[in-house]
């Protein structure tokens, strides 16, 4: 039961961290398509200008991708934490109405009120 529970509350977790992955892939491929369509000619090679201009664009679009990586494990930590803190907070819910339930039983009452 506990298994199901918890692959459950994982879901959200692991389709929140495809969104965020996802940019990756598209940046790559991005990366890629140029290289791609470039003309190969054996008998010309680029100015060195052009060559230069390449470099700059393949260090661009290595800088974009760290940059989406970094924020995609960023707010795994944040999905994380906060789905950690949920747990947490049923679990400690679910002792409080274990506890309120045998202090009732202990004093001979059918319950524990709790304003609030």
């Amino acid at each position: 039961m506990r298994s199901s529970s918890m692959r459950r509350g994982l879901a959200p977790l692991m389709l929140a961290g495809a969104a965020l992955m996802a940019p990756l892939a598209v940046g790559a491929q991005e990366a890629e398509a140029p290289a791609a369509a470039a003309p190969a000619t054996a008998d010309a090679p680029p100015p060195a200008a052009q060559s230069a201009f390449q470099v700059s664009e393949g260090l661009e679009a290595m800088r974009y991708r760290h940059l989406w990586i970094a924020y995609g494990v960023i707010w795994l930590f944040v999905f994380g934490f906060v789905w950690r803190n949920w747990k947490l907070e049923r679990a400690t819910s679910r002792e409080l109405d274990a506890l309120e339930a045998r202090i009732g039983d202990l004093e001979g009452g059918a319950g524990v009120k709790v304003d609030g």
